[in-house]
């Protein structure tokens, strides 16, 4: 591939988790321009069904609960048989991009509410990674990118444990990129700062405002920016480059 290339991605598959979002249809549409063929998941049965006839026949929708251990193991099986039958290009790329947040200062958080944002943003995401390294491993080469968050790095105050998942997301990234190296695999993540997403909808405007007062462009991000990030690590243009994280934040100062 030259760095000239079009389609970077033709003839391979990416799985996208939380396709059905803002940032993850947005994911999904830029591989789709990259050549790729793609398996869009997300638990939004009519949604996604409906993006899918939107997106083309180069997308299979994948309609499971990424925090469902079994569903999870049957999905990947879907996948190899899909492609068995298909002929649909290896697995090249992995996206975990599903995810959730509460807002919650320490004093009236929820122990239930930390484990569904641990369930989604952290376990769900290496279980994922394991299922896709073993796929991967049979070509001994493949590209993992994990959506991490700003807040992981620097904290916000009300999202303790939000923070709490992202931050060892990244921890898990930088951690399997030197253990699948060996095999060709490399691991990367994408740190959004304030992107305008279904996550970022419910700031009312004065909170809004200052958090846009502390970005140097001034303004929020938008997802095909971070889709544009998340691309690049998937395809080789980043060859060599694993175990980073990518701020996709317009420089944000805490």
């Amino acid at each position: 591939m030259t760095l000239g290339s079009d389609a970077p991605l033709k003839g391979k598959s990416v799985l996208v988790t939380g396709a059905t979002g803002g940032l993850g249809q947005a994911i999904v549409s830029r591989c789709l321009a990259g050549g790729a063929t793609v398996f869009a998941g997300g638990r939004n049965e009519a949604k996604l069904t409906q993006l899918a006839k939107s997106w083309g026949e180069k997308v299979v929708p994948l309609i499971y609960d990424v925090t469902d251990e079994r569903a999870v193991k049957e999905t990947f099986r879907q996948i190899q048989k899909q492609q068995m039958q298909t002929g649909i290009g290896p697995l090249w790329g992995m996206v975990n991009n599903a995810g959730l947040m509460f807002e919650a200062p320490l004093s009236i958080s929820s122990l239930d509410k930390f484990k569904e944002q641990l369930n989604v943003n952290l376990l769900a995401p290496y279980q994922h990674m394991q299922l896709a390294a073993r796929l991967m491993s049979r070509q001994r080469k493949g590209s993992i990118v994990n959506i991490v968050s700003q807040v992981g790095e620097h904290g916000s105050s009300g999202m303790s444990a939000y923070a709490a998942t992202k931050a060892a997301l990244t921890g898990v990234t930088k951690s399997l990129a030197k253990e699948l190296a060996p095999i060709g695999i490399r691991v990367n993540a994408v740190a959004p700062g304030f992107i305008d997403t279904h996550l970022t909808e419910h700031y009312e405007e004065h909170a809004r405002e200052a958090v846009v007062s502390r970005i140097a462009f001034q303004r929020a991000g938008m997802a095909s920016e971070v889709a544009n990030a998340v691309f690049y690590l998937l395809s080789d243009q980043a060859s060599y480059t694993s175990g980073h994280v990518l701020p996709v934040d317009g420089i944000f100062s805490p």
